[in-house]
């Protein structure tokens, strides 16, 4: 059999892990001196909260899981001879995929592991996919892998940013982009890209958000999706307001609206969004 391992930013509801056999892995979060699993003691929503609360305490640290974890949950998976396809988030913003690389050159058994370049959502539809594949029964490790491959290469990530700071205090962007964000009061627009984080718009205010999404509207509007992912933090009219004109523009298409993860909320900060999409292809749904 082939088993799926995926990391806790793929922000995949525990019931749907449960259904489909994936297994997930947490990042952790570190407040202060408290240590949190993400997805088990911590979520997006609570860690804004703790931000919130307490505006001039410990800024949170996330790390990815250790070398050890990978190791234990990659033996516990292949002892009866199964398989192992290790699919995780992009290694700009942790270095999740890269512990993952080095336990399953240790690990006993066969771990196959993909760094997609991509998170939350979007990563969570490519490993959702894959997992479906492997529960078929009727495609090998190498015919997943490359369906993994076929939808890294179609799906496209934009985040919206409300301010850089935590960008900046999480080491993600240098500190100069972060002052200028704090006087003018920037609302920055990136791409999610394999090598960097290419910033598409800046502006004052929240009409920068407005004016990218409705160039975004009218760039996309001929295409075929088969999925539409969008995440926020803090306030929901905006992510709503999308997820309402993109619902109409792509009435066929699997759409998701959820909360982020403690980790995207981390380098994001309040009143953040993420629009993910996947163009359809040979693969499953």
């Amino acid at each position: 059999m082939i088993k799926i391992v995926t990391d806790s930013t793929a922000l995949i509801p525990q019931d749907v892990c449960n259904e489909l056999g994936i297994n997930v892995i947490p990042l952790n979060v570190s407040i202060g001196d408290k240590s949190y699993k993400d997805d088990i003691d911590i979520n997006g929503q609570k860690l804004i909260k703790q931000i919130d609360d307490n505006p001039k305490g410990d800024f949170p640290i996330t790390s990815q899981p250790s070398i050890g974890d990978f190791v234990e949950l990659y033996n516990s998976l292949t002892k009866d001879g199964d398989t192992v396809i290790s699919i995780h988030m992009t290694d700009l913003l942790s270095g999740t995929v890269h512990s993952a690389e080095q336990a399953a050159e240790i690990a006993d058994g066969t771990v196959k592991v993909i760094n997609t370049h991509y998170i939350d959502q979007s990563l969570g539809f490519i490993v959702k996919t894959a997992a479906k594949m492997a529960n078929t029964g009727e495609y090998n490790v190498n015919q997943i892998i490359d369906a993994v491959n076929e939808m890294i290469k179609n799906t496209n990530l934009y985040i919206g940013a409300s301010t850089l700071e935590n960008l900046v205090r999480g080491g993600r962007i240098s500190k100069a982009k972060g002052i200028i964000s704090k006087l003018m009061n920037l609302h920055v627009i990136f791409e999610v890209l394999p090598k960097d984080m290419d910033l598409q718009i800046k502006g004052r205010g929240k009409k920068t958000f407005n004016k990218w999404f409705e160039n975004y509207c009218e760039n996309i509007k001929d295409e075929d999706f088969s999925f539409i992912g969008i995440s926020y933090t803090g306030d929901d009219t905006f992510p709503s307001k999308i997820k309402q004109r993109l619902g109409e523009m792509f009435p066929n298409a699997e759409l998701s609206m959820l909360y982020t993860s403690a980790i995207v909320a981390t380098h994001t900060g309040k009143n953040a969004f993420a629009v993910m999409t996947c163009k359809s292809g040979s693969f499953i749904n």
